[in-house]
């Protein structure tokens, strides 16, 4: 199982968002809310495990980011398609950076967007260490957003209510802006990767698959932001978001190394439950977890799934659960 947070500021769609994920699901799972907190869902995506935290937004709530990112392999920055109301994402993207987990930009409502995506991105920039990436450039019909390009396989997507995006040419009106963010994101890989910039300087044009993987090492490797475009609540650019989770996001072998060796499990997202009492989300990070184990100079309660009532024996590295009547 791999895990992501969703953060950014109060409005930015984070929820609809988790929902829009979950919705392209083949296999659904458990939900657990903590109100006011965060609420966690798992669901399955092309015969993958998934789990997805959503954090309340709002200043007041930045106390909890570090818990949810402490379970996190990779954190989604949800901000609205505004200028202005993207930087209140600012706190949650310092936030990050400075617990060093990796993350993308999903830049989210662009059906109505108010700012040009370029200068969407360049407002983040100024409070982020990582070089942003833009991975997709917009496609336009008059003021309307109606479409992306994929900055890798240079191949152009129409949006269709209520259906997947149709795969069409990409049209003429934005082939000069797409050579041009393409060039700027090559460049950006390239200061990665040695084969990259030899291919770049000696103008020859990489093979989309040699790009696709260098993208996934420097995310990984936490050494970019990427950042991605659509509308969660028409479904817009929403399966290539997942589809480069899928890729790209690091797995638990990666978040464990973040905590050090001998590090077993991770807790977070404490609540009280009725007729439960105390219940800790725990997620196992190497061999197995369960009921009984001694983690943190004390005993582990029993494990449940996310219902708080389907019982778990053992964790495997990776897998999240409730630890009921843990502290």
């Amino acid at each position: 199982m791999r895990l992501f947070t969703i953060l950014g500021p109060s409005g930015a769609g984070k929820t609809t968002l988790v929902q829009a994920l979950a919705s392209l699901d083949d296999k659904r799972g458990k939900a657990l809310s903590i109100p006011g907190v965060a609420s966690v869902s798992s669901f399955g995506f092309m015969g993958e495990d998934w789990a997805a935290v959503d954090v309340v937004g709002g200043a007041e709530n930045l106390a909890s980011v570090g818990a949810a990112l402490a379970v996190s392999d990779i954190a989604v920055i949800c901000v609205p398609a505004d200028a202005e109301s993207a930087v209140l994402a600012a706190p949650f993207l310092r936030r990050v950076e400075e617990l060093e987990v990796p993350a993308i930009i999903f830049i989210n409502r662009i059906d109505s967007a108010q700012h040009r995506i370029a200068e969407i991105v360049a407002a983040l920039q100024a409070y982020s260490r990582h070089h942003i990436v833009l991975r997709e450039v917009p496609i336009r019909d008059g003021g309307t957003i109606t479409g992306f390009v994929d900055l890798v396989s240079e191949r152009a997507w129409k949006f269709e209510e209520g259906k997947h995006s149709a795969l069409i040419k990409i049209p003429d009106s934005v082939k000069d802006r797409e050579a041009a963010a393409r060039t700027e994101l090559l460049e950006s890989y390239a200061d990665l990767d040695d084969h990259l910039m030899e291919e770049l300087i000696e103008d020859r044009q990489p093979l989309a698959e040699e790009v696709y993987a260098v993208a996934a090492r420097a995310l990984r490797d936490n050494a970019v932001i990427e950042c991605f475009i659509g509308s969660a609540s028409k479904g817009h650019g929403i399966t290539r978001l997942m589809k480069s989770l899928r890729h790209d996001a690091p797995g638990v072998e990666q978040t464990r190394s973040r905590f050090g060796a001998g590090t077993l499990a991770v807790g977070a997202l404490a609540d009280q439950l009725k007729h439960l009492g105390k219940t800790v989300l725990v997620r196992a990070l190497e061999g197995s977890v369960g009921g009984g184990a001694r983690l943190g100079g004390a005993d582990l309660g029993s494990i449940t799934d996310l219902d708080a009532k389907t019982p778990l024996g053992q964790l495997a590295a990776g897998q999240i659960g409730l630890a009921v009547k843990s502290d």
